[in-house]
Order: structure tokens, then sequence, then C-alpha cells
């Protein structure tokens, strides 16, 4: 067995995009299996062309890709599809699909590749990626037990049927569709990404060290093997904004004071929704105010002996279940002296006059409104049958 340690992207060392193309041209090798979090049409579409002439010698590509924590897109997915002889599609509720495992096969040699590279373009060649790179053959029985190892495990994700679906159009339409599962669109991503560098603070200056060129740089548009947004089949009902990473997210099932039908005849519409702790690991006190909404800009609403009061403007994509009701500008208003009289509760969310009339026309008592917060300050509220997702954050809950 050889075994390499491949330190990316420095071009004293391989890379993911060099361990593909070679493996993909040595005649050595049959099949390749993939076992990935994330695949993206930027990675992807850099070997797009090495495996399609793989498949045409008559190898076989298998990949089982993962969705979990926003990393998928529609692009990447349409076009792992589009590529591989056999794709899957892993989802474990609760828990994240995150393997990077690269495997080639044949009668009698084997090569794997193995480490954090993801099949995007910075796991591809640009990101500073660690993996170990081994290869040999059966004729030593350490290395078929370890290829047998292997080849078991990607049997077992494969055969739970549960998590494990065949990636086809039917299921792409249905994981984009549901507002359950972040699938991003690298279109909208591209163009947010440039402008965030061009914003960054210099702090830190560029490597002076070598690094691997772009293999799709210079390249014509006409030339790169790419899923263009034309290319995607036109779903009905398909959502308006595609989301791309979640950073924030809370749920509570809705009281009939939420829901805005109060239990008592004399009993008026609150006209809000309490933002509470509602069994998630967060201090409600200050987590609305200074994590979820901290960016919003927050005026004096009112002065009172017992404190102030002060709101913000945020605008919600609102969804009831599955189906886009419209953009909705609500207010938030957050008072700390609420602490001690409101149940620990000084943040609250108004539905504001036509959202409220909905609520009023439509029972969702016992419903969950999620709320949820995007990289890209972005913000959606749903009311469905069941929480949206799993709560995630990515700065302090406190």
């Amino acid at each position: 067995m050889k075994i390499n340690l491949v330190g990316q992207p420095y071009a004293d060392s391989s890379n993911l995009y060099h361990f593909m193309n070679s493996g993909c041209h040595d005649l050595r090798y049959t099949k390749l299996s993939i076992a990935t979090a994330w695949a993206k049409q930027s990675g992807l579409m850099r070997i797009e062309n090495h495996l399609l002439d793989f498949r045409n010698r008559g190898g076989q590509v298998t990949c089982v890709l993962g969705i979990s924590e926003g990393g998928a897109t529609r692009q990447g997915l349409h076009l792992a599809h589009k590529v591989c002889d056999e794709s899957y599609v892993l989802h474990d509720a609760g828990r994240t699909f995150h393997p990077k495992v690269y495997l080639f096969t044949g009668p009698e040699n084997w090569s794997l590749f193995t480490g954090s590279n993801n099949l995007t373009a910075g796991g591809v060649f640009w990101n500073y990626e660690a993996a170990l790179e081994a290869s040999g053959s059966y004729e030593d029985p350490q290395d078929a037990d370890l290829v047998r190892q292997i080849q078991d495990w990607f049997d077992a994700l494969l055969g739970d049927a549960e998590i494990c679906k065949p990636l086809n159009l039917d299921v792409i339409k249905q994981l984009i569709e549901s507002p359950q599962y972040r699938i991003g669109d690298e279109i909208r991503m591209r163009s947010r990404h440039v402008r965030k560098r061009k914003e960054e603070e210099s702090l830190f200056g560029r490597s002076a060290k070598g690094k691997h060129r772009d293999p799709l740089r210079g390249a014509k548009e006409s030339d790169i093997p790419a899923v263009k947004e034309m290319d995607l089949p036109a779903f009905e009902d398909e959502p308006a904004r595609p989301r791309e990473i979640l950073v924030h997210s809370w749920f509570k099932k809705m009281s009939r004071s939420d829901a805005q039908h109060p239990t008592g005849i004399n009993s008026k519409a609150t006209g809000n929704l309490k933002l509470a702790q509602a069994n998630h690991p967060i201090d409600q006190k200050r987590y609305f105010r200074h994590s979820f909404f901290s960016d919003l800009e927050w005026v004096v609403a009112k002065k009172t002996p017992r404190g102030v009061q002060e709101k913000a403007a945020v605008s919600f994509e609102v969804l009831i279940g599955t189906k886009k009701l419209g953009d909705y500008d609500l207010v938030i208003d957050h008072a700390a002296y609420r602490i001690a009289g409101q149940g620990n509760v000084p943040t609250w969310l108004h539905w504001g006059e036509a959202l409220g009339a909905y609520l009023k026309a439509q029972d969702h008592t016992n419903d969950y409104v999620t709320i949820e917060k995007f990289e890209d300050g972005s913000y959606r509220l749903t009311i469905s049958t069941d929480p949206v997702g799993e709560i995630r954050d990515t700065k302090e809950l406190a």
C-alpha cells in the first residue's frame, strides 16, 4: 500500500482534481464510488469531462450526496444526476451526513482519497484541505481487507432505504420545493460572494506560496460543462427565492393567543407573537434582540419610568406549509422591563394588519410557527403542522 498526504492547495502537493483526473483515465479502474457531504456545480463542472470519459470507456460512477447544513445546491443535484450512473441523496434527521470518500476499484487495483474535500470548487482545488491518498492491489491481504471494509460501508449506506433515496428529477423537485430542506442556488450565491469579498477587511494578506491553477481558468463560457439556470426543469410552485445558508432558526407551537384566536368571548386578539424560549437552548431575554435580529436598525419607540422600548422593521417571506403567502413587513419590539411581568419574554413580533387579518380568518392554533434567518440577511416565517428543519445557530445563542 502506498499512502501520501494531500496538502491542498499548494502547488507542490496533489489535490482532489488531480486524483479524479488520474483515476478516471487509468485503465486499471472500472468503478468509482463517491460519498460526500455536498456536491455543487462549481466542483462537478471541473471534473465532468473526466467522469464522462470514465463512463464512456465502460466505467461505472456511483455517488451518495448529503444535503445537510444548507450545503447542497439545485445545480449540484442536477449535475450529479447527469454525470453519475447511479446517484443517491442521504439525509438522516438530526444527524449530518459529512463524509468525503472517493474510491476507484478495478479487477486487481484500487485507489482511495479521503479527507476534508467536498465536491465543490473549494474542495476540488481551491480551499485549504487535508486528505490521505492511498493505493494498492488485492494481492496484499491488508489492502484487500481495507477495500472490503470501505465497500461494506458503501453497501450499508445504500441499503438504509429510509434515509438513502435514489436521486432523480422527482426527488430533486421535492427537495427544492420543500422548506424543510435548504437547497441553495449557485447563481445567486456567486453574486453575493463577489460583493462579500469586496467588503472584506485587509487584516490578512495573500499567501506567497504557489498554488494550483483553476482547471477552468481561461476557458470560454461555451466550453464550461455546467448546468445553467435555463437547463433546469420549470417546476410548478417553485420557491421564488431559494435560500442558501441558514444562520438562525426558532420555532414554537402556537397557542390560541399566538394564533389570534383567544378563548374568552370578551378577549381581544393580541396582535403579536411572544418570542419565548420554547424549549430551545437559548436565553430568550437576549437572544432575539442581540443575536437573531441584531443587525436590524433598532430605534427607541418610547421611554417609560420602567425603561426603554425599542423596535425594528423586518421583512419576512411568509409561507403557509409549502405555499408562499407573500412578503410582509413586520415589526419586532424589545423591552427589557417586560421580563418581570410577561413571563420573561421581552421580545415580541407584531403580526401587522394584513397578516393579522389572515390569522383571524384561518385558525392555526396548535400549528407551528418557524422563523429563520439566512446568511444573505433575508428572513422567512413559516406556519405549518410541523416545525421546519432543526434549530441551527452559527452565532452565540445567549
